[in-house]
């Protein structure tokens, strides 16, 4: 009986150490002023990133199996980064592929090309016939390119990275007011348990 009253108090103390693990300014950041989130209702999970970054290649696959067990309350959104000039390259290619409805067939596989295949799409050409090379009009592309709605998407996400008071990618956001990454937390997988805890965090407010 005393063995089975140990094993349940280590496990509760576990539970509440991991509960308390987490702090604010050590695992996470608090944002001094709060982001306007675009989720409606729901927490908003925004993650971002650059597609030209490694360390945002090498999460895809664990933050992919991760969004799997979403809660039904929160929504992952994804953001391309922009920091400079040299950044909007990469961003504009996200905008592109969202505006061709292309996103849930090409996001991965531009990341792969990239990282595992060398390729730098030094020109708009290059990414348009890599596009093209999948069976898609370069026409449609062309037009996605040059469209006012990526331009604009563009530069709203050149503001909009300013915002979070971040200095490089990836990072997550939990509803407009907390961000983490590998850094703050210890390693990917551990960003996305602080994730999960300021997801848990934003659930006891609504």
């Amino acid at each position: 009986m005393k063995k089975i009253l140990f094993t349940l108090l280590v496990a509760f103390s576990s539970l509440t150490t991991f509960a308390q693990d987490y702090e604010a300014g050590i695992d996470y950041i608090v944002l001094d002023k709060p982001v306007k989130t675009t989720t409606g209702d729901k927490i908003e999970v925004r993650e971002l990133f650059w597609y030209y970054c490694p360390h945002c290649y090498n999460l895809e696959s664990t933050l992919n199996a991760w969004l799997k067990k979403l809660p039904a309350n929160a929504e992952f959104v994804s953001q391309p980064a922009v920091f400079s000039k040299r950044w909007k390259k990469g961003a504009i290619f996200y905008f592109v592929l969202e505006e061709l409805d292309l996103l849930g067939k090409l996001h991965g596989p531009l990341f792969s090309a990239i990282h595992t295949k060398n390729k730098n799409f030094n020109s708009k050409e290059n990414f348009i016939d890599w596009v093209v090379s999948f069976g898609i009009s370069r026409e449609k592309v062309e037009k996605a390119f040059n469209s006012f709605t990526v331009r604009i998407k563009l530069n709203k996400a050149t503001l909009n990275s300013t915002q979070y008071k971040i200095m490089g990618v990836p990072v997550i956001v939990v509803n407009g007011k907390y961000w983490t990454d590998a850094t703050h937390a210890g390693s990917h997988t551990d960003m996305l348990k602080v994730v999960d805890f300021l997801i848990k965090k934003e659930s006891k407010l609504e």
